[in-house]
């Protein structure tokens, strides 16, 4: 495994300027700030369960909503839980504590011995790439989910993202432009990131591809597809009701889902009187168009076109 510090990289030193980390490392070619080196190894070789099942993502491609699915196919369409307990509660985010800064990694408890603690079968979130997972995920083969969305629209819900939970304070052009060259808080490039799930030496049998973009066009399809992944048998009116309980209305009005109160909890740690905006925005396709000038367009349609030849995978951008 390859790490450098790269702090001192022009665009790198561009991204520290307008947010509130000052120092970030390549791992793999992958960034992250440097508060994620001393997890590595844990990371690396943490203990994996065939019966674990894995969501996984890019960050700000409709995890959540893959999340809750998983959550409640899993769990018998337990909806009276799912209100009362975070989905942060019911599902350990993995590697949470690795990208906080050092302020709340000192008081937030530790993310991956909380995954290591979870009730079998454990169902784990992760928007690692493939190759800083944990080692024995090629050894014990667990079922992992994977979700992608069109970068642009990424790129548009990570800027909100950055805003809301980094004090980020760069344009969204300026954003937009560090995103194509690979530079983020944490798990850029992109391009990079879903190569390591789509190319990587791995069984992709034991991996169900979603797309965001499919999800909107055809939930109950998606839901079905997730259901026959997992072994699970599913009636019409339970599908109409979990589709129900998937739609974009309650997941912003409902707060174990919407992230309120855990948005509050890490207020009072960092003493944040007031954040820009909310974690769950609009769950539509085709926001970026209200963000993107010609030249991004240009920019963004060069990207897309080498990650198309290179892991073949396209999006629909309406």
């Amino acid at each position: 495994m390859k790490i450098t510090n790269i702090t001192n990289n022009e665009n790198v030193q561009q991204l520290i300027a307008h947010c509130d980390r000052d120092s970030f490392i390549s791992v793999n070619g992958h960034i992250f700030p440097a508060t994620f080196e001393p997890y590595i190894q844990r990371i690396q070789e943490f203990e994996v369960f065939e019966d674990d099942i894995w969501v996984c993502s890019f960050l700000k491609s409709g995890t959540t909503w893959t999340q809750e699915m998983v959550w409640c196919l899993e769990n018998n369409l337990d909806y009276k839980t799912s209100r009362e307990v975070d989905l942060d509660e019911r599902m350990v985010f993995f590697e949470f504590s690795s990208i906080l800064d050092k302020t709340l990694q000192k008081q937030v408890p530790d993310s991956i011995e909380r995954a290591k603690q979870a009730k079998r079968p454990r169902i784990i979130k992760s928007h690692l790439p493939y190759d800083l997972l944990p080692r024995q995920l090629a050894e014990k083969q667990p079922r992992i989910i994977h979700i992608s969305r069109n970068i642009r629209d990424v790129c548009v819900s990570l800027f909100h993202h950055h805003r809301l939970l980094e004090k980020f304070r760069a344009s969204f052009e300026l954003m937009a432009k560090l995103f194509v060259r690979g530079v983020m808080i944490y798990y850029g490039p992109i391009d990079l990131y879903l190569e390591s799930f789509y190319k990587g030496n791995h069984d992709k049998n034991r991996i169900l591809f979603l797309t965001y973009e499919g999800m909107k066009k055809d939930q109950k399809r998606e839901i079905l597809r997730v259901n026959t992944f997992l072994g699970h048998e599913i009636s019409n009116n339970a599908l109409d009701t979990l589709s129900e309980h998937l739609s974009f209305d309650n997941f912003k009005n409902t707060p174990s889902l919407n992230k309120e109160r855990c948005m509050k909890l890490i207020d009072k740690i960092s003493a944040v009187s007031k954040r820009e905006g909310l974690f769950i925005r609009k769950g539509i396709v085709g926001d970026w168009k209200s963000y993107f000038n010609d030249e991004l367009i240009k920019e963004f349609n060069d990207l897309s076109e080498r990650i198309k030849e290179n892991i073949g995978i396209e999006y629909n951008l309406e």
